[in-house]
Protein backbone atom coordinates (compact mmCIF):
# COMPACT_ATOMS: atom_id res chain seq x y z
CA UNK A 1 0.00 0.00 0.00
CA UNK A 2 1.67 3.35 -1.14
CA UNK A 3 0.38 6.82 -1.16
CA UNK A 4 1.69 9.91 -2.91
CA UNK A 5 0.15 13.48 -2.46
CA UNK A 6 0.95 16.51 -4.42
CA UNK A 7 -0.07 20.19 -3.56
CA UNK A 8 -2.77 18.90 -1.02
CA UNK A 9 -3.45 21.09 1.72
CA UNK A 10 0.38 21.93 3.02
CA UNK A 11 1.73 18.97 1.44
CA UNK A 12 4.18 20.33 -1.60
CA UNK A 13 5.23 16.23 -2.06
CA UNK A 14 4.64 12.76 -0.21
CA UNK A 15 5.71 9.45 -0.87
CA UNK A 16 4.57 7.17 1.90
CA UNK A 17 4.80 3.30 2.19
CA UNK A 18 1.62 1.55 4.35
CA UNK A 19 3.22 -1.59 4.66
CA UNK A 20 3.18 -2.31 8.47
CA UNK A 21 3.81 0.48 10.70
CA UNK A 22 4.61 3.78 9.26
CA UNK A 23 5.70 6.72 11.49
CA UNK A 24 5.81 10.15 10.72
CA UNK A 25 7.83 12.32 12.42
CA UNK A 26 7.74 16.43 12.87
CA UNK A 27 7.55 19.85 14.24
CA UNK A 28 3.64 21.31 14.33
CA UNK A 29 1.48 22.17 11.63
CA UNK A 30 3.81 20.09 8.92
CA UNK A 31 1.50 18.13 7.10
CA UNK A 32 1.39 15.01 9.18
CA UNK A 33 -2.16 14.83 9.58
CA UNK A 34 -3.39 15.54 6.36
CA UNK A 35 -1.85 12.79 5.38
CA UNK A 36 -3.37 10.84 7.94
CA UNK A 37 -6.89 12.63 6.85
CA UNK A 38 -6.13 11.80 2.85
CA UNK A 39 -5.36 8.88 3.71
CA UNK A 40 -8.70 7.75 5.54
CA UNK A 41 -10.69 9.55 2.82
CA UNK A 42 -9.55 7.57 0.23
CA UNK A 43 -9.75 4.26 2.09
CA UNK A 44 -13.69 5.42 2.94
CA UNK A 45 -14.51 6.30 -0.28
CA UNK A 46 -13.59 2.90 -1.56
CA UNK A 47 -15.52 1.30 0.50
CA UNK A 48 -18.36 3.79 -0.34
CA UNK A 49 -18.15 2.76 -3.99
CA UNK A 50 -17.85 -0.78 -3.29
CA UNK A 51 -21.23 -1.97 -5.46
CA UNK A 52 -20.03 0.47 -8.56
CA UNK A 53 -18.53 0.63 -11.58
CA UNK A 54 -15.98 3.15 -10.64
CA UNK A 55 -15.16 3.65 -14.57
CA UNK A 56 -18.46 4.15 -15.36
CA UNK A 57 -20.95 5.20 -12.46
CA UNK A 58 -19.80 8.76 -11.29
CA UNK A 59 -21.00 7.35 -7.74
CA UNK A 60 -17.91 6.74 -7.09
CA UNK A 61 -16.08 10.38 -7.80
CA UNK A 62 -19.55 11.88 -6.05
CA UNK A 63 -18.79 10.03 -2.87
CA UNK A 64 -14.76 10.31 -2.80
CA UNK A 65 -15.51 14.01 -3.73
CA UNK A 66 -17.94 14.46 -0.25
CA UNK A 67 -15.99 12.34 1.58
CA UNK A 68 -12.50 14.22 1.20
CA UNK A 69 -14.26 17.73 1.48
CA UNK A 70 -15.93 16.50 4.62
CA UNK A 71 -12.42 15.96 6.11
CA UNK A 72 -10.57 19.03 4.99
CA UNK A 73 -13.45 22.05 5.06
CA UNK A 74 -13.01 22.42 1.43
CA UNK A 75 -9.43 23.38 2.20
CA UNK A 76 -7.69 21.76 -0.19
CA UNK A 77 -5.22 22.81 -2.82
CA UNK A 78 -6.23 23.47 -6.11
CA UNK A 79 -3.75 21.34 -9.02
CA UNK A 80 -3.06 19.02 -6.80
CA UNK A 81 -2.89 15.08 -7.14
CA UNK A 82 -3.67 11.70 -5.11
CA UNK A 83 -2.21 8.50 -6.01
CA UNK A 84 -2.89 5.71 -4.37
CA UNK A 85 -1.61 2.14 -4.80
CA UNK A 86 -3.00 -1.29 -3.62
CA UNK A 87 -2.28 -4.50 -4.32
CA UNK A 88 -2.02 -3.80 -8.20
CA UNK A 89 -4.87 -1.46 -8.32
CA UNK A 90 -4.04 2.22 -9.05
CA UNK A 91 -6.49 4.96 -7.76
CA UNK A 92 -5.53 8.72 -9.50
CA UNK A 93 -7.05 11.71 -8.20
CA UNK A 94 -6.86 15.55 -9.41
CA UNK A 95 -8.16 18.29 -7.78
CA UNK A 96 -9.27 21.46 -9.16
CA UNK A 97 -11.47 24.18 -7.20
CA UNK A 98 -11.25 21.85 -4.12
CA UNK A 99 -13.14 19.42 -5.41
CA UNK A 100 -12.34 16.13 -6.93
CA UNK A 101 -11.93 16.51 -11.17
CA UNK A 102 -11.23 13.78 -12.22
CA UNK A 103 -9.61 10.27 -11.43
CA UNK A 104 -8.38 7.39 -12.87
CA UNK A 105 -8.81 3.45 -11.52
CA UNK A 106 -7.70 0.19 -12.91
CA UNK A 107 -9.84 -2.65 -13.70
CA UNK A 108 -9.06 -4.75 -10.77
CA UNK A 109 -11.03 -2.49 -7.99
CA UNK A 110 -14.06 -4.58 -7.28
CA UNK A 111 -11.83 -7.69 -6.54
CA UNK A 112 -9.66 -5.26 -4.09
CA UNK A 113 -11.66 -3.40 -2.26
CA UNK A 114 -13.10 -5.87 0.29
CA UNK A 115 -9.50 -6.40 1.48
CA UNK A 116 -9.21 -3.14 2.54
CA UNK A 117 -10.46 -2.95 6.13
CA UNK A 118 -12.79 -0.24 7.87
CA UNK A 119 -10.33 2.63 8.32
CA UNK A 120 -10.29 4.56 11.83
CA UNK A 121 -8.43 7.85 12.59
CA UNK A 122 -7.99 8.88 16.06
CA UNK A 123 -6.93 12.25 16.88
CA UNK A 124 -8.23 12.44 20.28
CA UNK A 125 -9.30 10.78 23.16
CA UNK A 126 -11.98 13.45 23.72
CA UNK A 127 -14.87 11.43 22.31
CA UNK A 128 -15.49 9.73 25.40
CA UNK A 129 -16.66 13.21 26.69
CA UNK A 130 -18.79 14.50 24.03
CA UNK A 131 -19.96 10.65 23.88
CA UNK A 132 -23.52 11.09 25.90
CA UNK A 133 -23.71 13.83 23.56
CA UNK A 134 -23.02 11.43 20.39
CA UNK A 135 -25.15 8.85 21.69
CA UNK A 136 -28.12 11.32 21.95
CA UNK A 137 -27.97 12.22 18.39
CA UNK A 138 -27.78 8.89 17.08
CA UNK A 139 -31.09 8.09 19.45
CA UNK A 140 -32.74 11.08 18.09
CA UNK A 141 -31.64 10.73 14.48
CA UNK A 142 -33.23 6.72 14.97
CA UNK A 143 -36.72 8.35 15.56
CA UNK A 144 -36.54 11.40 13.30
CA UNK A 145 -36.63 13.70 15.38
CA UNK A 146 -33.80 15.65 14.06
CA UNK A 147 -33.07 14.57 10.56
CA UNK A 148 -34.47 17.83 8.88
CA UNK A 149 -32.01 19.41 11.20
CA UNK A 150 -28.75 20.15 9.78
CA UNK A 151 -26.47 18.98 12.01
CA UNK A 152 -23.35 16.91 10.68
CA UNK A 153 -20.37 15.39 12.71
CA UNK A 154 -16.80 14.55 11.54
CA UNK A 155 -17.25 11.40 10.19
CA UNK A 156 -13.35 10.20 11.30
CA UNK A 157 -15.50 10.76 14.81
CA UNK A 158 -18.73 9.04 13.35
CA UNK A 159 -17.00 6.48 12.15
CA UNK A 160 -14.64 6.16 15.87
CA UNK A 161 -17.97 6.05 17.54
CA UNK A 162 -19.78 3.70 15.47
CA UNK A 163 -16.65 1.32 16.44
CA UNK A 164 -17.09 1.78 19.72
CA UNK A 165 -20.72 0.90 20.15
CA UNK A 166 -20.85 -1.72 17.60
CA UNK A 167 -19.47 -5.68 18.15
CA UNK A 168 -17.78 -6.74 14.65
CA UNK A 169 -19.57 -10.39 14.13
CA UNK A 170 -15.88 -11.82 13.33
CA UNK A 171 -14.05 -11.96 16.58
CA UNK A 172 -10.48 -11.04 16.20
CA UNK A 173 -9.46 -9.67 19.90
CA UNK A 174 -5.80 -9.43 20.84
CA UNK A 175 -4.21 -10.02 24.15
CA UNK A 176 -2.99 -6.64 25.81
CA UNK A 177 -1.92 -5.65 29.01
CA UNK A 178 -4.45 -2.49 28.74
CA UNK A 179 -5.93 -3.02 31.98
CA UNK A 180 -2.55 -3.20 34.05
CA UNK A 181 -1.47 -0.72 32.75
CA UNK A 182 -4.31 1.91 33.36
CA UNK A 183 -5.18 0.06 36.73
CA UNK A 184 -9.04 -0.74 35.10
CA UNK A 185 -11.37 -1.43 32.24
CA UNK A 186 -13.52 0.59 30.60
CA UNK A 187 -17.14 -0.76 30.59
CA UNK A 188 -20.56 0.12 29.08
CA UNK A 189 -22.96 1.97 31.83
CA UNK A 190 -27.25 2.15 30.84
CA UNK A 191 -26.75 5.51 31.95
CA UNK A 192 -23.87 7.40 30.25
CA UNK A 193 -22.83 4.94 27.81
CA UNK A 194 -19.48 3.81 29.65
CA UNK A 195 -17.59 4.18 32.90
CA UNK A 196 -14.17 3.40 34.48
CA UNK A 197 -14.11 0.41 36.52
CA UNK A 198 -10.96 1.30 38.79
CA UNK A 199 -10.83 -1.97 40.95
CA UNK A 200 -14.59 -2.31 41.30
CA UNK A 201 -14.73 1.76 41.76
CA UNK A 202 -17.08 2.45 39.15
CA UNK A 203 -15.58 6.41 37.97
CA UNK A 204 -16.94 8.56 35.54
CA UNK A 205 -15.78 9.20 32.03
CA UNK A 206 -15.61 12.60 32.43
CA UNK A 207 -13.42 12.41 35.74
CA UNK A 208 -11.30 9.94 34.04
CA UNK A 209 -7.99 11.79 33.08
CA UNK A 210 -7.72 12.17 29.17
CA UNK A 211 -4.45 9.14 29.23
CA UNK A 212 -6.58 6.46 31.03
CA UNK A 213 -9.25 7.79 27.75
CA UNK A 214 -6.52 7.09 25.37
CA UNK A 215 -5.89 3.74 26.27
CA UNK A 216 -9.84 2.97 27.29
CA UNK A 217 -9.93 4.03 22.97
CA UNK A 218 -7.96 0.64 22.42
CA UNK A 219 -9.31 -1.30 24.86
CA UNK A 220 -12.96 -0.98 23.91
CA UNK A 221 -11.92 -1.31 20.13
CA UNK A 222 -9.83 -4.34 20.76
CA UNK A 223 -13.12 -5.58 22.76
CA UNK A 224 -15.47 -4.97 19.82
CA UNK A 225 -13.09 -6.61 17.35
CA UNK A 226 -12.03 -3.65 15.85
CA UNK A 227 -8.14 -3.78 15.75
CA UNK A 228 -7.71 -6.89 13.17
CA UNK A 229 -5.50 -8.35 10.30
CA UNK A 230 -5.42 -5.51 7.60
CA UNK A 231 -7.70 -2.88 9.63
CA UNK A 232 -5.74 0.67 8.47
CA UNK A 233 -5.46 2.64 12.06
CA UNK A 234 -4.70 6.24 11.90
CA UNK A 235 -2.87 8.10 15.36
CA UNK A 236 -2.36 11.51 14.97
CA UNK A 237 0.32 12.12 18.24
CA UNK A 238 -0.90 9.36 20.47
CA UNK A 239 1.44 10.81 22.62
CA UNK A 240 -0.02 14.22 23.21
CA UNK A 241 -1.78 13.03 26.42
CA UNK A 242 0.37 10.56 27.95
CA UNK A 243 3.28 10.76 30.10
CA UNK A 244 6.53 9.48 28.67
CA UNK A 245 6.37 6.04 30.67
CA UNK A 246 2.86 5.74 29.28
CA UNK A 247 4.05 6.61 25.89
CA UNK A 248 6.78 3.64 25.60
CA UNK A 249 3.49 1.36 26.85
CA UNK A 250 1.81 2.42 23.86
CA UNK A 251 4.55 2.13 21.50
CA UNK A 252 5.12 -1.49 22.48
CA UNK A 253 0.87 -1.80 21.84
CA UNK A 254 0.88 -0.36 18.15
CA UNK A 255 4.26 -2.88 17.16
CA UNK A 256 2.26 -5.73 18.82
CA UNK A 257 -0.37 -4.54 16.46
CA UNK A 258 1.55 -4.17 13.17
CA UNK A 259 3.00 -7.24 14.02
CA UNK A 260 -0.22 -9.10 13.85
CA UNK A 261 -0.93 -7.57 10.64
CA UNK A 262 -2.77 -4.31 11.19
CA UNK A 263 -1.67 -1.36 9.23
CA UNK A 264 -0.74 1.71 11.65
CA UNK A 265 0.31 4.93 10.72
CA UNK A 266 1.26 6.82 13.55
CA UNK A 267 1.71 10.90 13.56
CA UNK A 268 4.36 12.30 16.26
CA UNK A 269 6.66 14.59 17.59
CA UNK A 270 7.45 12.91 20.68
CA UNK A 271 11.45 11.62 20.43
CA UNK A 272 10.21 9.34 23.47
CA UNK A 273 7.16 7.68 21.20
CA UNK A 274 9.22 7.22 18.22
CA UNK A 275 12.85 5.96 19.85
CA UNK A 276 10.17 3.56 21.21
CA UNK A 277 8.70 2.48 17.99
CA UNK A 278 12.30 1.72 16.43
CA UNK A 279 13.67 -0.15 19.83
CA UNK A 280 10.17 -2.23 19.88
CA UNK A 281 10.27 -3.16 16.41
CA UNK A 282 13.42 -3.85 15.88
CA UNK A 283 12.75 -6.45 19.19
CA UNK A 284 9.68 -7.75 17.56
CA UNK A 285 11.51 -8.49 14.22
CA UNK A 286 9.47 -6.11 12.33
CA UNK A 287 11.57 -3.67 11.25
CA UNK A 288 11.68 -4.50 7.54
CA UNK A 289 7.96 -3.09 7.87
CA UNK A 290 8.68 -0.49 9.85
CA UNK A 291 9.32 2.79 7.89
CA UNK A 292 10.20 6.00 9.07
CA UNK A 293 9.67 9.80 7.63
CA UNK A 294 10.08 13.32 8.20
CA UNK A 295 7.81 15.86 7.59
CA UNK A 296 9.32 19.53 6.84
CA UNK A 297 9.02 22.03 4.63
CA UNK A 298 5.79 21.14 2.78
CA UNK A 299 7.32 17.42 1.88
CA UNK A 300 7.39 14.20 3.46
CA UNK A 301 10.57 11.92 2.96
CA UNK A 302 11.98 8.82 3.86
CA UNK A 303 14.53 8.49 6.36
CA UNK A 304 17.12 5.94 6.72
CA UNK A 305 18.25 6.60 10.52
CA UNK A 306 16.60 8.52 13.16
CA UNK A 307 19.12 11.10 13.37
CA UNK A 308 17.94 14.07 10.75
CA UNK A 309 14.08 13.42 12.89
CA UNK A 310 16.39 13.93 16.20
CA UNK A 311 17.93 16.67 14.42
CA UNK A 312 14.82 18.40 14.48
CA UNK A 313 12.72 17.28 17.98
CA UNK A 314 16.03 18.18 20.09
CA UNK A 315 15.77 21.79 19.47
CA UNK A 316 13.85 22.85 22.84
CA UNK A 317 16.20 21.17 24.70
CA UNK A 318 18.98 23.21 22.67
CA UNK A 319 17.43 26.13 23.12
CA UNK A 320 16.64 25.35 26.80
CA UNK A 321 20.39 24.77 27.32
CA UNK A 322 21.49 28.12 25.92
CA UNK A 323 18.95 30.04 28.06
CA UNK A 324 20.87 28.39 31.04
CA UNK A 325 23.92 29.42 29.58
CA UNK A 326 23.07 32.84 28.77
CA UNK A 327 21.73 33.92 32.61
CA UNK A 328 24.87 32.28 33.75
CA UNK A 329 26.71 34.23 31.66
CA UNK A 330 24.71 37.31 32.70
CA UNK A 331 25.22 36.64 36.44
Amino acid sequence: MELQLKNIGMIKEANVKIDGLTVIAGENDTGKSTLGKSLYSLIKSISWASNTNPQKDSHYKNQFTKQINSIFNKQLSNNGKIKFYYEGVNFEYKIIDNTCQDFNISQKFNNTYSKIGRPLLIETPFIWTIYPLLKTIRNLKAHDIINDIDFEIVPTLEDLYFALTTKRKEKQAFNFNIENIIGGKFEEDNLSGFIFNKNGKKIKLINTAMGIKYFGLLQVLNNNNYLYKGQVLILDEPEVHLHPIWQLKLAEIIVELSKKKVKIVVNSHSPYMIEALKRYSELEEIEDKTNFYLAEDGYIEYQESLENIFEKLVLPIRELKKLKMDKYLND
